[in-house]
């Protein structure tokens, strides 16, 4: 599964807002999470987006999966 960062990454203190993930998600991730905690990854740092943010995200994240897929 794709890393959901986008390589805007920040932190408002508490998750970055590029990507909604907090450190731990982001360390749980790059450290050998299974598939069914990155997916609950998603779906948690997703909901910590503002609408806008999140249709942002998506549209970063599906440009970078294609490119991968390419």
């Amino acid at each position: 599964m794709i890393s959901p960062c986008i390589s805007e990454c920040g932190n408002n203190g508490e998750f970055c807002p590029s990507c909604g993930r907090t450190m731990k998600e982001k360390f749980d991730w790059k450290n050998g999470a299974d598939v069914a905690r990155k997916k609950q990854i998603l779906q948690d740092s997703g909901s910590r987006l503002t609408q806008r943010e999140y249709e942002y995200w998506k549209e970063m994240y599906e440009i970078k999966v294609a490119k991968k897929n390419g």
